[in-house]
């Protein structure tokens, strides 16, 4: 029986540890910090609009509590910012082989990437051999040490899975694929896993905006600005975009965000860690398009003033959700509209 070590214990790795082990998947948590703690004094609550389950889970502090096994898979469920550190951590712990010998995990396990970006799987790919690219949509919140709220009904998330740097043919992709929908998430197996991180990556542009600012029709008309731009740059750097609505199989007209009581709803996961006083992943979202304009030769103006707007908010305490439209007009200059000249004075 496959297990997967779940590296992680956020709203990502909680929802994907929670939903596997309630179906009968073998499951190992590795967790940090205060969820962690969470754990050991078994006060985990994982809230659903079916109700509230408090997590009675194998778990462990880190790679050094954990005796992996051939036909263990390790799934990344940490920031895209923590990918390197972790990377490094789990690369060359031992695994034992089915023959009795010795392997090492870079070399015997496959991996999962679940971050958002395109960096994740490029730092797993110098060490790993078997990098599995995923891209998730989950509205789960982890705001609160020992409290994770996943408002979708009725299916946890929706993933799309692929080999990177391509392929659908790897041997645990479809084991995976089946054991997650066992555990009611969509899945679709794709063989350019790369096409749709880009393509999420055009929406994760917005997270900073998010982060910062309230709803607003500037905010909109921001959004817009970002994505267009990083669109614009993905094409001059020859980086694929997926269109989900041609591409994607998964049938998702049910996937819906509930209300739950007692639980509002909270912003996207840079507007989380903002909260948390955690680092932020906007280096690998906004950043990656300032990235991969300069490797064109070329600018990405919106999405580096924005990045610079984020990291100056965190340097100076800015509470999440605070700033205005006059910040937001300062920081995008190209959202205001332009002043018309007075009759007359047009010579």
């Amino acid at each position: 029986m496959t297990r997967y070590v779940i590296v992680g214990a956020g709203a990502v790795g909680v929802t994907l540890a929670a939903e596997l082990h309630r179906s009968g998947a073998e499951v190992l948590l590795v967790a940090r910090g205060g969820q962690l703690a969470a754990l050991r004094e078994g006060r985990l609550r994982f809230v659903r609009p079916s109700g509230t389950t408090t997590l009675q889970i194998p778990y462990a502090a880190g790679p050094e509590e954990v005796r992996l096994t051939e036909g263990d898979v390790l799934v990344l469920a940490v920031k895209s910012q923590d990918t390197e550190r972790t990377v490094g951590d789990w690369a060359w712990r031992p695994v034992a082989l089915a023959d009795g010998g010795q392997g090492l995990a870079a070399t015997a396990l496959p991996l999962v990437t679940l971050q958002n970006g395109l960096d994740s799987e490029r730092i797993a790919l110098r060490r790993f051999a078997q990098v599995l690219g995923a891209t998730i949509w989950v509205p789960a919140v982890y705001v609160e040490d020992g409290v994770v709220v996943n408002p979708a009904a009725p299916l946890p998330a929706a993933l799309w899975i692929g080999r990177y740097p391509h392929g659908d043919d790897h041997p645990a992709l479809g084991p995976l694929a089946e054991d997650l929908r066992a555990a009611s998430f969509a899945v679709q197996v794709v063989p350019d896993i790369t096409a749709w991180k880009t393509a999420k990556l055009l929406g994760n542009t917005v997270n900073v905006l998010d982060a910062l600012y309230p709803p607003s029709p500037l905010r909109d008309r921001a959004a817009g600005l970002l994505a267009e731009e990083a669109r614009s740059v993905f094409a001059d750097a020859g980086l694929p975009v997926v269109d989900h609505g041609e591409r994607s199989t998964l049938d998702l007209a049910g996937f819906t965000v509930q209300d739950l009581p007692g639980y509002p709803r909270f912003g996207a996961s840079t507007w989380q860690s903002l909260v948390r006083s955690g680092s932020l992943e906007a280096d690998f979202l906004n950043g990656e398009v300032v990235l991969q304009a300069r490797l064109a030769g070329r600018t990405a103006p919106a999405n580096a003033a924005v990045l610079e707007r984020i990291q100056r908010a965190v340097q100076e305490g800015t509470p999440a959700g605070s700033l205005d439209d006059a910040d937001l007009a300062a920081t995008l200059p190209e959202l205001r509209p332009a002043v018309p000249v007075p009759a007359g004075n047009n010579h």
